[in-house]
């Protein structure tokens, strides 16, 4: 009787713990499906409950390196997982750019009249109409993470929900604060010493007085902002875009993030088109952002006049603000 060759024990040695791998790899797959990444304790590194994303953006990128880690364990996805904990355990070390921290400013914004919405767009962006407005200050740049971790801190208000622990992403120090709700936004203000912008302040501070579509003139110019159409994909430091700055030296009016006003989202004096949105339900944001328009066809919706509604409760990828105060002394210069 011959015995088998001893190379065949080899290959079968070789071959069964594969597949026995790739079986349970594929049962684990099979059953993370049907659970929730907040139920995981694995997942929990970046899924930090149910109210992070509201849209299913598990194909961003990134969200690729962790998912594609549970999927097929690529060397990319366990450095990116490696690199949740390491943040969540405080172990990692910070660059020169996370050391960086722009400080925020405040622009003055003169009385006067301008121009505020349009006639040729939505119906709920118009009519075209004159306001007036006292002089008044409101913040260059969006609220960042590491402007929005001293609130945290101070006023020991719950932390976004994408960051880690009570942490921002230390190499976001300098990106406009996302996942915040207008309680949030509002209360961080009232907490500076300031307020959030009316819809007829931050429309303004973004348009000027010559009735201009984007901040920087009357067309689209690329390089000018963080939007969807530029392909960054994620949001960006809020001092990026110069060149993109309103006419009063206001930046980010335009991308990055939609910013809340105080505002109910209402019917401008003389629009008498009914709208089902309208009344004291859902809350104003201005300005467009990254995310807007990735997953569906609506065009262009940054412009100056622009206006999208949400429940004030909601926290979204999309979502920011800025600050305003009223005039008086200028303030110096401080990181809040």
């Amino acid at each position: 009787m011959k015995r088998p060759h001893r190379s065949l024990f080899f290959l079968v040695a070789l071959v069964a713990p594969l597949f026995f791998f790739l079986k349970v790899s594929s049962g684990e797959i099979a059953s993370q499906k049907k659970v929730d990444p907040y139920e995981r304790e694995d997942c929990r590194a970046c899924h930090l409950g149910p109210q992070k994303h509201q849209i299913d953006d598990s194909r961003a990128p990134w969200c690729v390196p962790c998912h594609r880690l549970h999927n097929v364990g690529t060397t990319l996805g366990l450095k990116t997982y490696s690199k949740q904990l390491l943040r969540l355990a405080g172990q990692e070390k910070e660059t020169g750019e996370e050391k960086r921290i722009i400080p925020q400013e405040l622009v003055l914004i003169p009385a006067g009249a301008f121009i505020m919405g349009e006639d040729f767009s939505k119906k709920a962006l118009g009519p075209r109409h004159t306001v007036v407005l006292e002089d008044y200050y409101i913040d260059r740049y969006h609220v960042t993470n590491a402007h929005y971790q001293d609130f945290v801190d101070a006023a020991r208000w719950p932390p976004p929900p994408h960051w880690f622990g009570t942490r921002y992403p230390p190499e976001k120090a300098n990106h406009p604060v996302a996942f915040v709700n207008w309680f949030d936004a509002d209360a961080y203000c009232r907490w500076a010493g300031r307020r959030l912008p009316t819809e007829a302040e931050w429309e303004k501070a973004a348009r000027g007085t010559d009735g201009r579509l984007f901040p920087w003139g009357t067309a689209y110019e690329k390089m000018r902002a963080n939007i969807y159409q530029e392909g960054y994909l994620d949001t960006t430091p809020v001092d990026r875009f110069p060149e993109g700055r309103s006419p009063y030296g206001v930046n980010d009016m335009a991308g990055n993030l939609f910013q809340w006003t105080s505002d109910w989202f209402l019917p401008y004096p003389g629009n008498n088109v009914p709208h089902p949105n309208f009344g004291k339900t859902l809350k104003v944001l201005r300005g467009g952002s990254f995310y807007d328009c990735s997953n569906y066809r609506c065009g262009i919706s940054f412009q100056t006049f622009n206006r999208i509604s949400l429940l004030p409760q909601t926290r979204a990828i999309s979502a920011g603000f800025r600050c305003m105060k009223p005039a008086g002394p200028h303030p110096e210069k401080r990181k809040d």
